[in-house]
């Protein structure tokens, strides 16, 4: 236990940042009718805000990476604090829309450091046989910000002002980036200072084009839509138009889908133990994800419970992403861990933008041009479903492309 102090405590800071950077993705899903308001703006460029934070978050997975393999863990990870604190306050104070944009953008880039720090200090500290439960839990408590990013945070909001809610987190975020810099311990240092396989430009250039990579994060980016196209902005709204459920029970449910998520990284960790394959479990995951959709598409006007049921049930299945880290981080040699990872990463929050800008425009094409009295547009059941059915469509394609890799792996383990 003594040898493990200093990892956990590591793990432990690293777990809480990727928990903040989940209550900043969630913010702009609550704030959608007041940004709508305050910018003039239509649902096409809400879409493309959403997105900007996937665009820095995937765009940073490479570089932070590399970072990750080559630097001390605790610098990276306060660098990527300041790029979240940087954008949090652009973001609030901006009254320009290109700025706006550019602080969620800043957002997404210092989120990028959220998992993978967690996944390096699991690789580097803890055993093999560890790994997905390791990342399983980590999950299950980083996802509690996401659940604070509901309710709580409209609360919030609506007693303090988003002005102040936001100056709050830029504070918290400071505060872990202190702790981060403080927390220092020789043993650890050493393990650090003792890895010198970093990768080299052509390992990077190798792993870019590993087949195996690539089907995994692109059939993985595939399958993000619940999450990243649906739970993160659009249930909300689809919730309360669809479903007639008031605001409150509406954000209510929708994060419900990270209550579930807590739940589900063990859970999908001890089932892909259980049958010897994480790909099997992910293949799974991918057809119960399509049922859940079949009933809130075509079963209207269902009840709060029944939905928050739903939803939570939805969030289990939305931890394949866990098994997806763990599948690789067993591939990867060590010296390329975080690099696998940040590319894979990368590609499933690359679709989380396709995802925002695709919905977005969508709705706002099908609009009928009806608003509510504070002037925000208000969408019927059709456009909703019309818009949103690409989640599903995405999702059936990336089973495709999971069901592909596993008859690869099987053509390999019976040769």
């Amino acid at each position: 236990m003594s040898n493990l102090k200093a990892p956990l405590i590591l793990w432990f800071i690293a777990t809480i940042f990727f928990a903040y950077q989940f209550i900043l993705r969630l913010s702009v899903g609550i704030l959608r009718e007041d940004i709508i308001q305050k910018f003039a703006i239509d649902t096409a460029a809400f879409g493309s805000l959403a997105g900007y934070y996937y665009l820095g978050y995937a765009g940073m997975q490479i570089p932070i990476g590399i970072m990750l393999d080559k630097f001390n863990f605790r610098i990276v990870t306060a660098f990527a604090i300041l790029l979240t604190i940087l954008g949090t306050l652009t973001f609030v104070f901006s009254e320009n829309w290109n700025d706006v944009l550019l602080g969620r953008f800043l957002i997404g880039a210092g989120s990028a450091a959220g998992f993978l720090t967690v996944a390096k200090v699991i690789k580097l500290f803890f055993n093999e046989k560890h790994h997905a439960a390791m990342i399983g839990f980590s999950f299950t408590f980083g996802l509690t910000g996401a659940v604070f990013g509901g309710t709580p945070m409209k609360l919030i909001f609506n007693n303090y002002g988003y002005h102040n809610g936001f100056i709050s987190l830029a504070l918290g975020g400071f505060l872990i980036g202190v702790i981060v810099l403080l927390v220092s311990d020789k043993k650890v240092e050493r393990s650090m200072d003792n890895i010198t396989n970093h990768p080299t430009v052509r390992d990077i250039i190798k792993l870019l084009f590993n087949p195996v990579i690539l089907i995994t994060g692109i059939s993985g980016g595939l399958m993000v839509g619940p999450l990243e196209g649906f739970a993160d902005v659009w249930a909300m709204p689809f919730f309360q138009h669809v479903h007639h459920l008031k605001e409150t029970d509406a954000i209510f449910v929708a994060s419900t889908v990270f209550l579930g998520m807590c739940v589900g990284g063990p859970v999908l960790a001890w089932l892909a133990n259980l049958t010897k394959s994480n790909i099997l479990v992910i293949i799974l995951t991918g057809l119960f994800t399509l049922l859940v959709f079949a009933i809130i598409f075509y079963q209207h006007n269902l009840s709060f419970t029944f939905l928050t049921c739903l939803m939570f049930y939805l969030g289990i299945l939305c931890c394949y992403q866990v098994l997806v880290f763990a599948f690789i981080s067993k591939i990867a040699p060590a010296s390329c861990a975080s690099m696998a990872i940040a590319i894979v990463n990368c590609l499933n929050m690359s679709f989380g933008h396709f995802f925002h800008i695709f919905i977005s425009k969508t709705i706002q094409h099908n609009w009928n041009g009806l608003t509510n009295a504070e002037g925000v547009p208000v969408y019927d059941l059709n456009t909703y479903i019309e818009s949103l059915s690409i989640i599903p469509i995405a999702c059936l394609l990336g089973i495709l492309g999971f069901t592909s890799l596993a008859f690869k792996q099987y053509k390999i383990s019976h040769h």
